[in-house]
């Protein structure tokens, strides 16, 4: 039987993969998630989520984001290709945010979690997707790819988390406040 973190961090988990391949296909719809470089979208909004589930669930993001790579990942590859590209991008952007929040001695609770603190995390993300990117493509053998469109991931994961996670402000900071006591 699972404790019920484990199954509240599994549930967590499902619904974040939902949330990723909703906000893909609304980047999509917005922009084109491929529209820089053949592989990349100027505003990427799943990268919050990345960010933000290994935040508060850990490691439990990563079958997460193999799951949801699995809907999202395409360019024309073959099972073998999507499965391996898949699993480089769940490992990535985790990778990322481990290695910053050792950096900068992030408590485990967040309890020091800064502003600052959170734009070197996004960064460390969005810096460990589009390396493993780079590499999964590689991998995959997925030659149509150049280090300029690398660069164009990390700024469509930055810019995209950063838009999730000021949309979320502006949604507090509009709502009534009384919804808000918790």
């Amino acid at each position: 039987m699972m404790s019920p973190s484990a199954l509240y961090n599994a549930i967590f988990s499902v619904a974040l993969t939902f949330l990723y391949v909703a906000f893909y296909y609304l980047s999509d719809w917005m922009l084109g998630n491929e529209a820089l470089g053949g592989i990349a979208g100027l505003i990427f909004l799943p990268a919050f989520i990345r960010l933000f589930g290994f935040l508060v669930i850990r490691y439990w993001i990563i079958p997460a984001l193999f799951v949801a790579g699995l809907f999202c990942v395409d360019l024309g590859l073959s099972l073998y290709g999507k499965l391996l590209v898949s699993a480089f991008l769940a490992v990535g952007g985790p990778f990322g945010v481990f290695i910053v929040s050792r950096l900068c001695k992030l408590h485990p609770t967040l309890s020091n979690l800064t502003p600052l603190n959170l734009l070197w995390l996004s960064a460390g993300c969005s810096l460990g997707n589009a390396i493993f990117y780079h590499f999964g493509l590689e991998a995959a053998g997925y030659d149509d790819h150049t280090p300029l469109a690398h660069l164009y991931i990390f700024i469509g994961d930055m810019i995209g988390t950063w838009a999730v996670v000021y949309s979320i402000k502006f949604a507090m900071d509009m709502a009534p406040k009384r919804l808000l006591k918790f």
